[in-house]
């Protein structure tokens, strides 16, 4: 077997232009099999948990011809349910998050995320070798071509909920006519004959692109890719040659209008020009780029505040650009029109000046070069983009040509591209609002030539004059540490999973230590249970700003006005949240200034001064408002939302009540604070999370000194009772809407323990899973649906899950139906056994990466204690994991008798 070294085989795609290769030590292997054509890339990353798998097909729309319109996104779905979607379930990776496909104009892709193991890396690519480049319809029937275009023809229905696709943007070029997924009318002509004619010219080795990034042993995985691969045909084996598409020759030059309906009336334009890109065309890419510089500066010094420009390239060689105009009315619309007729007039003729030339070639040097990403996924995507999508990049390693055409570059050559300009512009009429139709093409013409013959000079703005800002010598602020112990260490103890430390104090609370030596900053987060859930539906209102005060409060003995001082000149910050039931102090600080984190979390709590000021400024304000004006969402999807968080006790119907003039009157901040003392001085169910590059004998020192400090008060919370409906039936959808979004909920007890918490997750996946292969697989009634759930411990441990997707009106009882027979086949059936496992897996895979990510651990931490349970259970979650059963499944099912809630929109 033979492979070769091209030389500039990837970068190739990232640009023709300048003929660069990575660096000899880049360490990235980038090779083509030579018997076969199959290209790979293997690009190391140390650290990385995961493994980024790609394949891309050159293969697209563009490609079918016109009996095959639709065939290349239908075989996409053929592919990922007939070889992916069942074989990655071993692995523990989950559909959408860790495994999906996409279909675009130029190409497809597949993309696959897997644990970092090579057995994982190896399975994942002879399923490529055995399903995909080989003979797929073996295994594929006419049922299954006829099932898949109803999912399809779903999914094509849900994407017109979405708004206009990019090709209606586009006007009359082959795109509209090649979109990724044809038509209804197309997919119902597919046949296994058209499929198969596409797949056999089109999947193969030599058309076909292998991408691996992870923290990886580079030669094993070469060696698997070529022992595979080297057998599977000479690379022009019933391959059609499709060399370097000319994208831009299949799009006409073209600009677009159209009006867009909001609460002003908002109107832009957008012009599409393509433009033909020659191997070494990189100084007219760069001319075009300071030209765009050039324009967005020249409406800046022209005060034209209501004007955006906008420039990209896609697909490799199409350029668009355009305005974003922001305008009161017609007359404002046409005058904007005619001043940027003068300004494409005035770029044109006025040179630009040293300073500006040298401003403007700044800017494209920062914004020009795409460095390489440092993790594997954003890797894995930036080769989608380049190969699978031809996107237009330049790597850093140009940019020492790129300096040398800048500084050869005269300025009347930047003056003289205008093609961004143009002076005879064409406007295409898309939509117009209502009381906008009087708008015409010929007027917006008319008034962009006024403006270039016109002779009018777009005044520059006044420069703002740079005002000398005299330094204020730093006031050294004396901040007192607290005079007495009230508590003293308990235990102290290890947990080696979460790579953390679990100090115990006698007044009630948990200080966690969690290192993470690639922070520049720590993080003090002061958290515990009791929120607003403990006030009366009366008494939320009057209480709801008190997160707005507690942001504002002072540090005694200073004036009111000194903690933004003493933050902002030791780099801290600081904010502190009450929700409905739970509430945290939140300081980030560097670790010189870890002490001083402490003491003023310390002080926050129990030494503050009022910020009275600001309170009455705020009562004053709202006092002049119309309190008989209450705003009230008309947007049905706000309702929607809201619909569903009250159901879930996330929400009060009293969440926008306005307060009136009397009520704002007797509003005492006093006993607003009153309320935050309760909350914040809790030290029942309390713990602290203390992260970042501390020294972890210093923090322990502190943490006696400071936190010892706090009196231990145990105050049972006190919940009001649960005010969401028990049952909640809402149609917030238009009467002329038959296709609609679905949300079906169901609420039931569990008993609160660690175990049941991961069992409901496991639940969950099941119910997805079951679902999915039913409500879409089996009948084509939805294209994407989804199973969530939410646990919550007050007032009552509940659990919920909540059923979405988008269908036909008439659809929703049979899906509503068809999701409560699978709840009953599951409580009363085995369970599979294979099923459970796989999801077992693929949640200790989750939880694995959660505590090794500082961010996620953080959240887990967090939550684990709101949850009513130990930072113990959370380092025993795998044996908690490993011990459910099936029976634990059916138990967390079993109280599930309805759906409780319906909502559609």
């Amino acid at each position: 077997m033979r492979y070769g070294l091209l030389a500039t085989g990837l970068l190739s795609f990232i640009t023709t232009e300048a003929q660069i290769i990575f660096p000899d030590n880049s360490g990235i292997t980038d090779r083509k099999i030579r018997e076969n054509g199959l290209h790979y890339i293997i690009h190391p990353v140390k650290g990385d948990s995961r493994t980024e798998i790609r394949l891309i097909i050159d293969a697209g729309s563009l490609m079918e011809n016109p009996d095959q319109a639709g065939v290349a996104h239908f075989l996409e779905h053929l592919v990922f349910k007939k070889t992916l979607f069942g074989s990655l379930d071993k692995l523990g990776v989950k559909l959408e998050r860790d495994f999906n496909a996409s279909t675009h104009y130029e190409s497809t892709i597949y993309k696959i995320s897997v644990p970092n193991t090579p057995e994982n890396i190896g399975m994942c690519l002879e399923i490529f070798r055995k399903n995909i480049f080989a003979d797929l319809f073996s295994n594929v029937s006419n049922d299954d071509i006829e099932k898949e275009k109803n999912v399809i023809i779903q999914e094509l229905r849900d994407r017109g909920n979405e708004g206009p696709f990019y090709h209606e943007k586009i006007g009359n070029s082959i795109f509209k006519n090649k979109l990724p997924g044809g038509t209804e009318a197309d997919i119902r002509k597919i046949n296994k004959a058209s499929l198969e004619s596409y797949f056999r010219k089109w999947y193969t080795t030599g058309n076909a692109h292998i991408v691996i990034a992870g923290d990886i042993n580079t030669s094993a995985t070469e060696k698997k890719i070529t022992t595979l691969f080297q057998d599977k045909g000479p690379a022009d084996s019933e391959t059609a040659s499709y060399p370097q598409i000319d994208y831009a020759s299949l799009i006409p030059a073209q600009s677009i209008f159209s009006l867009q309906q909001g609460k002003q009336k908002n109107m832009s334009t957008e012009r599409i020009i393509a433009v033909q890109r020659n191997p070494e065309d990189l100084k007219t890419t760069l001319v075009q780029k300071l030209y765009s510089e050039l324009i967005r500066q020249g409406i800046k010094n022209a005060g034209l505040q209501n004007v955006t420009f906008f420039d990209d390239w896609y697909m490799g060689n199409i350029f668009h650009s355009g305005f974003e105009i922001r305008s009161r009315d017609k007359a404002d619309l046409l005058k904007t029109y005619e001043q940027l007729g003068a300004l494409s007039e005035q770029v044109k003729t006025t040179e630009i000046q040293p300073e500006l030339f040298e401003s403007i070639k700044q800017k494209v040097i920062k914004n020009t070069f795409t460095p390489l990403p440092t993790n594997a996924k954003d890797i894995a995507a930036y080769y989608e983009d380049i190969i699978g999508r031809h996107k237009y990049t330049l790597p850093s390693e140009s940019r020492f040509l790129v300096q040398k055409i800048l500084d050869e570059l005269k300025e009347e050559e930047i003056r003289s591209y205008s093609s961004l300009l143009p002076e005879e512009p064409h406007f295409n009429l898309i939509q117009t609002p209502t009381g906008l139709s009087e708008i015409t093409e010929q007027e917006l013409s008319n008034s962009f030539h006024a403006g270039i013959k016109s002779g009018l000079t777009i005044q520059h703005q006044e420069a703002v004059k740079k005002e000398v800002v005299k330094e204020t010598p730093l006031i050294r602020y004396k901040i007192e540490s607290p005079k007495k112990l009230f508590a003293r260490v308990i235990s102290e103890k290890q947990l080696n999973k979460l790579n953390a430390s679990l100090i115990k104090l006698s007044n009630g609370i948990d200080v966690i230590l969690a290192p993470d030596s690639k922070a520049d900053k720590n993080t003090i987060i002061y958290y515990g249970r009791g929120g607003f859930s403990q006030l009366s539906d009366y008494e939320y209102p009057l209480y709801k700003d008190l997160n707005y005060y507690a942001n504002q409060i002072g540090i005694k003995p200073y004036k009111y006005s000194i903690l933004s001082d003493i933050l902002s000149q030791n780099n801290i910050s600081y904010s502190s949240y009450i929700g409905s039931y739970a509430n945290e102090i939140r300081i980030t600080a560097l670790d010189d200034n870890l002490e001083l984190a402490c003491k003023l979390l310390y002080h926050s709590i129990y030494n503050y001064i009022l910020p009275v000021g600001d309170f009455k400024e705020d009562i004053k304000q709202k006092l002049l408002e119309d309190d008989t004006e209450e705003q009230i969402s008309e947007n049905e999807y706000a309702k929607f939302q809201q619909a569903e968080e009250m159901f879930l006790g996330n929400y009060r119907k009293t969440e926008n009540k306005k307060l009136t003039k009397q009520e704002l009157k007797k509003l005492d901040i006093r006993k607003l604070f009153a309320f935050y003392d309760q909350i914040f001085r809790n030290t029942n169910n309390r713990a602290v999370l203390i992260s970042g590059n501390f020294n972890i004998h210093q923090t322990t020192d502190l943490i006696t000194k400071y936190f010892g400090a706090y009196k231990p008060i145990y105050q049972p919370l006190q919940w009001q009772s649960n005010s969401s409906p028990s049952v909640l039936n809402e149609d917030f959808a238009p009467e002329n809407q038959t296709r609609k979004d679905v949300a079906l909920i169901t609420k039931s007890s569990i008993v609160p323990t660690a175990k049941n918490i991961f069992a409901i997750q496991l639940a969950k996946e099941l119910l997805q899973s079951r679902f999915f292969e039913t409500a879409r697989n089996k009948y084509g009634k939805v294209y994407s649906p989804s199973v969530s759930s939410e646990y919550k411990v007050y007032p009552t441990p509940l659990v919920s899950f909540i059923i979405k997707f988008r269908s036909e009106k008439e659809d929703i009882p049979f899906l509503k139906n068809l999701f409560l027979n699978i709840v009953e086949e599951l409580k009363n059936n085995p369970i599979d056994s294979g099923k459970l496992e796989n999801s077992k897996k693929a949640l200790l895979i989750s939880m694995a990466e959660k505590i090794t990510d500082p961010y996620l651990k953080e959240k887990e931490v967090i939550q684990n204690y709101l949850d009513q349970l130990t930072i113990e259970n959370l380092e025993n979650y795998e044996s908690l994991i490993n011990s459910i059963t099936a029976d634990d499944i059916k138990e967390i099912l079993a109280p599930i008798k309805s759906i409780d809630a319906q909502l559609i929109q």
